[in-house]
């Protein structure tokens, strides 16, 4: 394996090298609009999603990873660095979510540092419970006025180089308030980016906002079907903070303590998890669709409690829409706790 990731980094390398030479690089600048049709990349499925809503037929739309990858796990492919240099803006999640030879591949080839635009810091995002903030406050409740904006622009990313993430969840479209924010910053770099189509993106941005407003109800209804004292759940990993923060979900513990689904966890660990489940009385373990964890295996042989698999937490499935993939989502953790007495 690692030879192969190797292989293709240095074949991604010498594509950088090639779209240097030919003018492409992050120092070149980007190419006036002067009316014509806007290339925009998104990373992920999920980012894609947000960007359509808004940018419609405005825009022409590369989304660089596959329906049903795992983000966090994606190897860019040689290609990714000539679509990255010819796009005109280039959308990604951030936080730390991107694997970091996607990240470097981004800034090497973007066609200059306005074009790159980090969606993940407009969500105002909540901290992750491993560092130590289980109260999740709900900024989705507030306005925009109330958020400390100042206070999530300098993430310390340096004091979590012993994680695969930063200080902050950037799984942010378990809450459809969130992606209200995200749509509306997309919406800011389209119009600043293509002034010529900002009611078009205005308009678009509205009509989108309204259909989260109305997922945001169904939601909030579906797991209010839950029985109270059900409302306790183990996963794969920290996914869920939003779900928790958001509709009074409470996520007790996760398989493994990381966004990086291949990490390995210690006996304590283990114990620790099924300790959990143990105190808690906890009769149900979702385990990800994008991150089957060999240690469910045992914790389900230790502890008699249900495993329930198919749970997509980071990416969406071909063909599949943002509410289509949240409303899923939450209709299996509602039938599974629902009927866990």
């Amino acid at each position: 394996m690692k030879n192969k990731y190797s292989f293709k980094f240095g074949v991604i390398a010498l594509s950088l090298v090639l779209i240097a030479c030919s003018g492409g690089s992050a120092d070149a600048g980007c190419p006036e609009i002067d009316g014509r049709e806007i290339n925009v990349v998104a990373t992920t499925p999920m980012i894609g999603e947000f960007v359509s809503n808004v940018g419609g037929d405005n825009i022409n739309l590369t989304v660089l990873m596959p329906p049903e990858a795992d983000p966090h796990t994606y190897e860019p492919a040689p290609q990714d660095a000539g679509t990255i240099a010819d796009a005109d803006l280039v959308f990604y999640t951030g936080l730390m979510y991107e694997p970091a030879p996607l990240v470097e591949l981004l800034e090497n080839s973007v066609c200059g540092s306005e074009a790159l635009a980090e969606v993940g810091e407009s969500v105002f995002p909540i901290e992750f419970k491993e560092g130590g903030h289980d109260d999740h406050d709900d900024h989705g409740e507030k306005g925009h006025d109330d958020h400390d904006e100042e206070g999530h622009d300098d993430h310390d990313e340096e004091g979590h180089e012993g994680h695969g993430h930063g200080a902050y969840d950037p799984h942010f479209w378990f809450d459809p308030n969130r992606v209200v924010y995200a749509s509306e910053f997309i919406e800011s770099k389209l119009i600043e980016l293509d002034p010529s189509n900002a009611a078009s993106y205005q308009a678009a941005g509205d009509a989108y906002a309204t259909e989260l407003s109305s997922l945001t109800g169904q939601v909030s209804q579906l797991i209010g079907s839950i029985p109270s004292q059900n409302r306790k759940l183990i996963t794969t990993h920290e996914s869920l903070g939003y779900l928790e923060a958001k509709f009074g979900l409470e996520v007790l513990s996760t398989i493994i303590p990381d966004l990086d689904s291949s990490n390995e966890i210690t006996p304590a660990q283990l114990v620790d998890v099924i300790d959990v489940i143990e105190d808690n009385n906890v009769k149900v373990i979702f385990i990800e669709a994008e991150a089957p964890s060999v240690y469910a295996e045992t914790i389900v042989a230790e502890t008699g409690i249900k495993a329930v698999e198919g749970l997509w937490v980071e990416t969406l499935k071909l063909g599949q829409t943002y509410p289509e993939f949240l409303i899923e989502a939450v209709e299996l953790i509602v039938e599974n706790l629902s009927k866990s007495d």
